[in-house]
């Protein structure tokens, strides 16, 4: 046995030919092993060893384990005593081994070949997935876009044909009548808000949603939000503690009515999920280091929008899934608030499209707070605000003004909103709630744009006396007569009226406060110093369209000429400064 042993182990024998040969063998990466005709393995290099798994002593005088035949070759697996196993390539030729036939096999590990040609064939796997998944979402996305349309169409046709039922264009209403054609707006304007933000999310999500590049003040996008979202947060009593505090000239880089819009959203579910008494708050900054959540674009600086709320909060297992579509803090059919739960997800991919973010972080029962991120833009990028006007000769109490009347211009809209919703919840004005929105504000609308106009020709005229403010005095003593005439005939009270004017008083005042941040509080104080007191003259003189219109009436039941009233005497000028 021995011999037999000494034989095995050194197959080749003595000279230099043989020593080179066996020393090119025992380098040789691929495992070589030599297998007699019964089988039984007679030679193996150090390779082998370490691909079986066993020293060249275990090896030698064992059966080889697989039939092999000259000229073969094959794909094995080699078991290791250590329970693994890898792959190998065998390759079979003959030889002559001691005078006798053999053959010499050549072994080779492919188990990394194997596994990348798994991992290729994975891969084909996943791209056919991807591209089948891509074609459904396409396929779904088309579908969306394409029943949008198909449902928006017939909603405007809905919402039209009941505003034309509500001006009279089929005959008189009863009040019922028209409560139940408001019913169908509201309804209508609801289900079209919902239809149009299906429609965005499915061009953002088909790629056919752009956003415009442009520069816009922080300060001007939140004021813009905070008008369209204040007439609710007023119905449920919900105070903006903090308009844009903070950096409100900041100046951010993206698409301005796209940096309104998610605003909206984010005060609009502030105003939705806080309960009444509680607050809202936009805060605007700027910074270099943005919040580690925030998965922006590279850049220098940064602004921040936040808008921080004391309502009900975000459960932290419900915060990583907040920005999916059709997500909302609550479940089920009878949750609290309605909507389609794609405004925050709309929000977050548009805020992405102008390479920013949108984050959150919550607390139940405490509040939450949203943070839009948009890069940073140069001051000097956007058109200053209009500011303090130092112009030489006029009075320091004149100063101002002219931006106080531009300003009562702009926002005649919100301001007569403001009024005609809160005259209509009053509950004391005889039929308001089933009035016109055209019947409540009657001539408020000129008074309005004529009272901003007498500012401005105030500071432009240093406030002396001028053919124009004569003639703004007489047209505002006549229109507010006529507003007088026209609440007596919808059977008002001089009560009624004075608690109109009172609530005209408060929503002009307010809407200045909160937009006229630019201005100095001297000319803010005077500017409304000097509106109280045209108001107040505009209350008299519809109190005197008011009894004219009342005694008009009296006289026609009685047959007599009414004498004349004893305040019929003409509106004041304007005051100057």
């Amino acid at each position: 046995m021995v011999g037999e042993r000494d034989e095995m182990s050194h197959p080749i024998e003595s000279g230099s030919e043989e020593s080179r040969l066996r020393s090119i063998v025992e380098r040789l990466a691929d495992g070589i092993v030599i297998v007699d005709s019964t089988g039984v393995i007679r030679f193996a290099n150090p390779a082998a060893e370490e691909l079986f798994g066993r020293r060249r002593e275990q090896l030698l005088g064992t059966p080889f384990g697989f039939p092999v035949v000259g000229s073969e070759s094959a794909e094995i697996e080699v078991v290791r005593p250590t329970g693994g196993s890898i792959g190998a390539e065998l390759r079979v030729g003959a030889v002559d081994w001691r005078g006798e036939r053999a053959l010499l096999v050549s072994i080779r590990d492919v188990s990394d070949r194997k596994r990348a040609v798994e991992r290729e064939r994975q891969l084909e796997r996943e791209r056919a997935a991807r591209a089948e998944a891509e074609a459904a979402s396409q396929a779904k996305t088309e579908f969306l876009a394409m029943m949008s349309h198909e449902l928006r169409t017939p909603l405007n046709a809905v919402i039209g044909y009941a505003e034309l039922l509500d001006l009279g264009i089929a005959g008189p209403l009863a009040a019922e009548q028209r409560h139940q054609l408001s019913r169908i707006r509201t309804s209508g304007r609801h289900l079209l808000g919902l239809v149009n933000e299906v429609l965005d999310l499915a061009k953002i999500e088909a790629g056919r949603l752009s956003v415009n590049t442009g520069f816009g003040r922080a300060g001007d996008a939140a004021d813009a939000a905070l008008s369209l979202v204040q007439t609710r947060a007023d119905e449920k009593g919900i105070r903006f503690v903090a308009q844009c505090m903070g950096d409100a000239d900041a100046v951010f880089e993206g698409d301005e009515d796209r940096v309104r819009q998610i605003l909206v959203n984010l005060l609009s579910n502030a105003v939705k999920f806080t309960s009444p008494g509680g607050e809202v708050a936009i805060e605007c900054g700027s910074t270099t280091e943005p919040d580690t959540e925030a998965r922006v674009q590279p850049h220098s600086r940064w602004v921040h929008l936040r808008v921080r709320d004391t309502g009900v909060g975000i459960p932290r297992t419900q915060l990583p899934f907040i920005f999916d579509p059709f997500v909302q803090g609550e479940t089920g059919h009878t949750r609290s608030n309605d909507g389609s739960g794609l405004g925050l997800t709309i929000s977050r991919r548009l805020a992405r499209l102008m390479g920013g973010d949108l984050t959150v972080r919550s607390t139940p029962e405490k509040g939450s707070i949203f943070t839009l991120w948009l890069p940073a833009g140069a001051v000097d990028e956007v058109q200053p605000r209009p500011g303090w006007r130092d112009t030489a000769g006029e009075g320091p109490r004149l100063r101002g003004l002219a931006d106080i009347g531009e300003l009562v211009l702009r926002e005649v809209e919100t301001i007569l909103e403001a009024v005609t919703v809160r005259i209509r919840e009053h509950g004391e004005m005889p039929g308001a709630k089933a009035l016109k929105f055209s019947q409540l504000a009657d001539h408020f609308p000129s008074f309005l744009a004529d009272i901003g106009g007498m500012l401005v020709v105030l500071e432009e005229g240093g406030g002396q006396p001028s053919g124009l403010l004569a003639d703004g005095t007489e047209i505002r003593r006549m229109i507010s007569e006529k507003h007088g005439a026209q609440r007596a005939r919808l059977g008002w009270s001089v009560d009624d009226i004075r608690r109109e004017y009172a609530i005209l008083r408060h929503e002009l005042g307010r809407t200045i406060r909160r937009r006229a941040r630019a201005i100095p509080d001297s000319a803010v104080d005077d500017g409304l110093a000097i509106l109280g007191r045209v108001i107040e003259q505009a209350e008299e003189a519809s109190l005197r369209g008011f009894q004219r219109a009342r005694a008009s009436v009296r006289s026609d039941v009685v047959g007599i000429t009414p004498p004349p009233s004893v305040m019929e005497s003409d509106m004041d000028a304007a005051p100057h400064g």
